[in-house]
């Protein structure tokens, strides 16, 4: 089964890791909780894993996995990780989890019969539950203390680590709403982004002059990428506004000075300033709500020695220096900036946001709430993940390609419409 699942992921390595984590891998998970481990029985099937299936995801068939990487992608998505399974090493662990849950059960037919406290079931269910996510933490931190600190990995680490940042390794690829990779080279990209590997068949020079590098691509402003990226965003905000919000607006001009007087050195003061989304009554009592967007990338040369908790601090700061006071005085508003990593992560402010809004649209639709918070997640990583994708991949110029440079056949100018039609 690894073997033609290997032979699917040459061609779609998204569908082929969703099958894997969301289906196939609970297969064998039932049957080492039922018969528990004997020795050599999965090992084949870690085999066929590290040598076939991991490489095809990678696009790197023949090429050795090292035995961190594999502890990596052993890892729950959440942590980092790819929730591809060591069955070889978590045999025991499931059958031991299993008798401690079915004990209560099997002391009754044992004992003759009798009333089965569901209380006590429950109670063994959640020490259980405890006891999982304290060893996969445990492992998780293992792992990583293997990384040596302050390097790439590492670093790719904590930021696949953040709350959001792994929803497009964790959902179902619904090709219905936009959460899916068709592209076996936008997803092997997205893995080589992840774990900060060498992105394969990359241009040698950008069109703005620099050599082009995975963290050139991300800050160029060439091409206006960048801003794409930004624009995005806000459009997803907007939208999902707008399905409790009757008054939503995007990119909404500010209301110009008439002698106010701005404390803040970097206050914006321009007659042209705008905020990205205003949404009326978001915080409540019908006042105008101000969001701002700022993607930063964490792999950026400014950036890469400090903490990503002190990032998204330090830019929510700044936009708040720039946008808060004139909106509440002037606009007597309430001013939120949204911040989110390049790879999907989220600052507090957007956090805090993200779930009001959940709420808001759960109550509304008579949805469940983590339902409707962990589409909302999803829809940002997958849409951060896009934009990365044309940062990385988009062409910045006309004429990228040396054999169209200097065509004789294509002009360098447009022609007048009226001029070439007049005779019609």
């Amino acid at each position: 089964m690894i073997e033609v699942l290997a032979g699917v992921a040459k061609t779609q390595p998204h569908a082929a890791h969703a099958l894997y984590v969301h289906a196939i891998r609970h297969r064998w998970k039932f049957l080492q909780r039922c018969m528990g481990y004997v020795d050599g029985v999965f090992q084949s099937l870690e085999d066929a894993q590290r040598s076939k299936l991991i490489p095809a995801l990678f696009g790197r068939v023949g090429e050795a996995i090292s035995d961190l990487d594999r502890e990596i992608y052993a890892l729950p998505s959440r942590l980092a990780g790819l929730s591809m399974d060591n069955p070889a090493m978590e045999a025991g662990e499931c059958y031991n989890d299993s008798q401690k849950l079915t004990g209560f059960i099997q002391d009754l037919i044992l004992g003759g019969g009798g009333e089965l406290d569901m209380d006590l079931v429950r109670e063994g269910r959640k020490e259980l539950k405890r006891q999982r996510a304290e060893r996969v933490s445990t492992r998780a931190s293992l792992v990583k203390s293997k990384v040596v600190q302050g390097s790439r990995l590492s670093r790719a680490l904590d930021v696949a680590s953040e709350k959001g940042a792994s929803a497009v390794f964790s959902a179902r690829p619904v090709e219905e709403f936009g959460f899916c990779f068709r592209s076996k080279r936008d997803f092997r990209d997205l893995l080589d982004l992840r774990y900060a590997k060498p992105v394969r068949c990359l241009q040698e020079k950008c069109a703005c002059g620099a050599v082009f590098t995975v963290d050139h691509s991300q800050i160029c402003k060439k091409g206006g990428f960048v801003v794409h990226r930004h624009n995005e965003l806000e459009v997803v905000w907007a939208k999902e506004c707008k399905k409790v919000f009757v008054d939503v607006a995007l990119e909404p001009h500010l209301q110009a000075l008439s002698g106010e007087g701005l404390g803040g050195a970097s206050a914006n003061l321009g007659d042209e300033a705008r905020s990205d989304v205003r949404v009326r009554g978001f915080w409540g009592n019908w006042k105008n709500a101000f969001f701002d967007f700022r993607v930063f990338y964490p792999f950026a040369s400014s950036h890469f020695k400090r903490s990503l908790s002190s990032l998204y601090t330090s830019c929510s700061k700044e936009k708040k220096r720039e946008y808060a006071e004139r909106i509440e005085r002037v606009e007597d508003g309430s001013f939120t900036p949204l911040i989110m990593s390049t790879a999907g992560g989220m600052g507090p402010e957007m956090s805090v946001a993200l779930k009001f809004l959940a709420h808001k649209i759960a109550v509304k639709e008579g949805s469940h709430y983590s339902k409707v918070v962990d589409v909302l997640r999803c829809r940002f990583s997958f849409a951060a993940a896009r934009t990365a994708l044309i940062c990385l991949r988009g062409s910045r110029s006309l004429f990228n390609n040396r054999k169209f440079t200097g065509s004789a056949n294509v002009g360098d100018r447009d022609a007048p419409a009226d001029l070439v039609f007049a005779s019609m």
